[in-house]
C-alpha cells in the first residue's frame, strides 16, 4: 500500500489538506472447540494503515482490534458464503458512506491538528481459502488475477 500508486492516486483525488485513512481488515475461520460440536467462528480484525509498522507489529499496542466474532453456520448448511458476505457487509457498511467525493470526517490527529479524513477499505489480509471465499472465485483459481484455472505456466 505504501509502495504502490494506489495511495498517491487516491490522495490526489481528495480535497487539498485531506488525508486517506486506509482501513486494513483480516479474517480467518477459527476453530473454537474440538469436543463439543466442532464449533468455528469468523473473527474480523481491523487496523488503519497510517500506523507506523513498529507500533502495529507490537501486540501490546493493540493496533489490530477485534471488530466482531461471527459464528459459522453448522456443517452442511447452505449458503455459508452468502452468510459471511451479508454479515461482514453489514458490519463494514459505515465505510460505504465515505468515498473521495464526499465530505469525509473531521478527526483530531495525534499532532493536535484536526484533519479531513477519508476512511477507505484498502486491503484484506487472508489465507488462500479466505481469499477464495471473499472474492467468490472457484477453488484453484487465483483471486487476484484473471488467469483461467488450469492455464499453463507462462500464460
Amino acid at each position: 500500500m505504501n509502495t504502490s500508486d494506489w495511495r498517491w492516486d487516491t490522495q490526489n483525488q481528495l480535497p487539498a489538506g485531506a488525508t486517506i485513512v486506509p482501513v486494513i481488515c483480516t479474517s480467518n475461520k477459527t476453530q473454537l472447540t474440538n469436543f463439543s460440536g466442532d464449533q468455528h467462528a469468523w473473527p474480523l480484525y481491523l487496523k488503519i494503515g497510517n500506523i507506523r509498522k513498529d507500533i502495529w507489529r507490537t501486540p501490546k499496542k493493540h493496533a489490530w482490534i477485534l471488530v466482531v466474532l461471527i459464528p459459522c453456520p453448522p456443517k452442511g448448511a447452505k449458503n455459508k458464503n452468502k452468510a459471511w458476505h451479508s454479515t461482514f457487509g453489514t458490519v463494514l457498511s459505515p465505510l460505504r458512506n465515505f468515498d473521495n467525493t464526499g465530505p469525509g470526517l473531521k478527526w483530531n490527529c495525534a499532532d493536535g491538528f484536526q484533519r479531513q479524513c477519508y476512511p477507505l477499505l484498502a486491503a484484506w489480509v487472508g489465507d488462500y481459502p479466505e481469499q477464495v471465499m471473499i472474492t467468490q472465485v472457484s477453488y484453484g483459481s487465483c483471486p487476484m488475477c484473471k488467469i483461467p484455472k488450469g492455464a499453463p505456466m507462462g500464460y
